[in-house]
């Protein structure tokens, strides 16, 4: 299962590779080039509106909100889940968190919604 091990706020979106290695390594005091396929560490800006992941194998994976709002911490730490290796799944991991914040919005529709009997006219 894919995990975020490591959180890293605060972090210039400038960083590269190299950039983010030498984060990693002094704040940290993790080196992200020993992440094990699966585990990522995770870059986050100051406004908290863009975010990178750093995988194994060097894999960078940028994502930036469309509008500049804020991210979702929750489904940051769920992206790993959702992570398809074309699509980032922001927007699914982003149901999901809500899905688990708030789950009595979600309850079964059938459940929710009112019994309606079909009433047919049959003129025969």
């Amino acid at each position: 299962m894919n995990t975020v091990m490591h959180i890293f706020p605060n972090v210039s979106m400038s960083n590269g590779h190299d950039g983010l290695r030498e984060v990693a390594k002094k704040v940290g005091r993790i080196q992200v080039d020993d992440l094990k396929v699966g585990q990522f560490a995770l870059f986050i800006n100051k406004a908290f509106t863009a975010c990178k992941f750093y995988a194994a194998n060097n894999v960078l994976l940028h994502y930036k909100h469309p509008k500049d709002h804020c991210l979702d911490y929750k489904a940051l730490k769920l992206l790993p889940e959702f992570y398809t290796g074309q699509d980032i799944g922001y927007t699914k991991a982003l149901k999901q968190s809500i899905r688990e914040s708030y789950p009595h919005l979600f309850e079964d529709e059938e459940e929710r919604a009112p019994k309606r009997k079909l009433k047919r006219d049959y003129n025969g």
